[in-house]
């Protein structure tokens, strides 16, 4: 059995990768409808998905000085309400990954005291994303 390390998973913005990112995650989801009716077999209930959403996340350390895509690149995309190409997936050939039009919801930056800056980042995605292999 081969499992897939979590810095082999990767949020792109418009193709590029957001400097010091740590951390990915990819959430989809259904809304289900009650379909229970008189015919319900012993009374349990029913349910049919209806609409379909999916988000996506990104967080990490936070560069200011990079010539890669930064957080202020990303904060002037929320800014602007611009849709992009988020990609989200593995970057390895036989890879799977999901590409979709997005819009920027939230971006965080954290600066404790202690220890090194951070951001977070999340993504909504508009329409039905695809499903493609890494080749």
């Amino acid at each position: 059995m081969s499992y897939k390390p979590g810095y082999g998973i990767v949020l792109k913005f418009d193709g590029k990768v957001i400097c010091g990112f740590r951390n990915t995650n990819m959430d989809a989801e259904a809304d289900m409808a009650e379909a229970t009716t008189g015919d319900s077999t012993n009374q349990w209930k029913e349910y049919v998905p209806m609409y379909k959403g999916m988000t996506f996340s990104v967080d990490g350390l936070y560069n200011p000085d990079t010539a890669n895509q930064s957080v202020l690149d990303v904060i002037t995309l929320l800014k602007n309400g611009t849709k992009f190409t988020a990609i989200y997936g593995g970057i390895v050939e036989g890879d799977e990954y999901e590409t979709a039009d997005a819009y920027i919801t939230k971006v965080s930056k954290t600066g404790p005291y202690d220890d090194l800056s951070g951001y977070s980042i999340d993504v909504q995605v508009t329409g039905e994303p695809t499903s493609g292999t890494v080749e």
